[in-house]
């Protein structure tokens, strides 16, 4: 057994981020999750950051353990093909613009009526209706809508440098998959669950973010911004984050530099510390800074303080707790080569070895997953041709553009 969702087949109809780690969180826990990407170019993370023989890095992972099948769903024999692999399948999950899949013939009321049981999922960026339903979507436009760009600066919005809400949607569409066939087991019925950025971002913002927003009306005691109460310092050669909401860990740092701040008014409560931060920051670090960070660091340890030293993103895969609990895997995929990147946070008993497929390449599986559909020799090598033409013309296009870039 390959983890606690062996047996369930999946069908991806995505691309880029949120639907591809919704399918990859299921293929991890064992599911068989079978990519269906257009013909050329696929999933367009295929092409996307860094790359090596043509093999992305944001692709590998998010797409390890997984079967691509390549399908022109303009074409209604290929429709076709694409509705047989569904009929025994568990989970669809797509992530088309609202109304494509109407237009393809491949909504959920389409395919409920091959089969009834099957959990839909339908990931969009805001939703299936209203004034923003039919706009192109990006993580940014998410943040920028529901305030998580002026959460990080009021006076200056700025853009988290990672796509954090893409993820969250991928994760919370995962979740409910589960959910979903939990429920199935219990009433033998299938699901359709809309999930959009906007809403998953809302959820997964919301308990901190938003904690001055939620008590309405009058009486409210309000407090500072969950974040406004961290702070980063600097040592000799390192920053590094102490976390100083508790009076008590605020007068052991003062003790530890051999000062009194803890004792000035300005400093003495936690509401001090939040609205005099900046001058805190410098007065801390003109202290801090004449001290090396392996010498902090051991004291603070010592102390019993929080505290972490801030790594660059080259150093996370030698920290020592990531070396120690084996966070970070190096594997070598047989055309990209060698790859590092994390193991699921989760360890199920019933798993094997990790990962248990590299990223396909486009179109790897066809044959496979066509011959036991039962598709004829004839339309199988027709469908091959194409794409070796496809992938003969992007060669070509990247040759041209090499060429260009000299």
């Amino acid at each position: 057994m390959s983890g606690p969702l062996d047996g369930y087949k999946v069908v991806e109809l995505t691309s880029t981020v949120s639907g591809p780690l919704a399918g990859l969180m299921l293929a991890d826990q064992g599911a068989e999750v079978i990519k269906v990407e257009p013909p050329l170019m696929g999933d367009l993370a295929r092409f996307m950051g860094s790359s090596r023989n043509g093999v992305g890095a944001m692709f590998s992972v998010l797409n390890r353990n997984k079967r691509s099948v390549v399908l022109d769903l303009k074409n209604e024999d290929e429709i076709s093909i694409l509705k047989e692999i569904i009929k025994d399948s568990d989970v669809l999950i797509e992530n088309y613009s609202p109304g494509i899949v109407q237009k393809l013939g491949i909504d959920y009321d389409s395919i409920k009526e091959i089969n009834p049981e099957i959990i839909y999922t339908s990931i969009s960026g805001y939703g299936q209706s209203g004034p923003y339903a039919e706009r192109k979507v990006y993580d940014p436009l998410i943040q920028a809508t529901i305030g998580t760009a002026s959460a990080q600066n009021p006076e200056d919005p700025e853009f988290v440098r990672n796509v954090i809400f893409d993820k969250a949607t991928g994760l919370t569409a995962a979740q409910s998959i589960t959910a979903a066939l939990l429920q199935k087991e219990k009433t033998g019925k299938g699901e359709y669950l809309p999930i959009s950025m906007l809403e998953a971002g809302l959820y997964f913002l919301w308990p901190d973010a938003m904690w001055s927003r939620t008590l309405l009306g009058e009486d409210i005691n309000l407090a500072a911004d969950l974040y406004d109460t961290f702070s980063l310092f600097k040592t000799k050669d390192k920053s590094l984050a102490v976390i100083l909401v508790a009076d008590p860990d605020f007068e052991t740092l003062c003790k530890f530099l051999d000062c009194n701040l803890h004792e000035t008014p300005e400093f003495s409560t936690l509401l001090g510390r939040v609205e005099n931060a900046s001058k805190l920051t410098q007065e801390i670090n003109s202290r801090l800074q004449k001290l090396d960070s392996s010498f902090v660091g051991k004291r603070f340890e010592e102390l019993g303080l929080s505290f972490s030293f801030v790594n660059s993103l080259d150093e996370v895969h030698e920290d020592p707790q990531v070396i120690d609990q084996g966070s970070l895997v190096e594997i070598e995929h047989p055309v990209g080569g060698l790859m590092r990147y994390p193991k699921p946070p989760f360890n199920f008993s019933s798993q094997d070895s990790f990962p248990k497929t590299h990223s396909p390449s486009l179109g790897q599986h066809n044959r496979e997953i066509l011959s036991n559909l039962g598709v004829e020799e004839e339309t199988i090598k027709r469908m091959e041709e194409r794409e070796k033409m496809n992938a003969d013309m992007l060669k070509q296009m990247a040759e041209l553009a090499a060429q260009q870039d000299a």
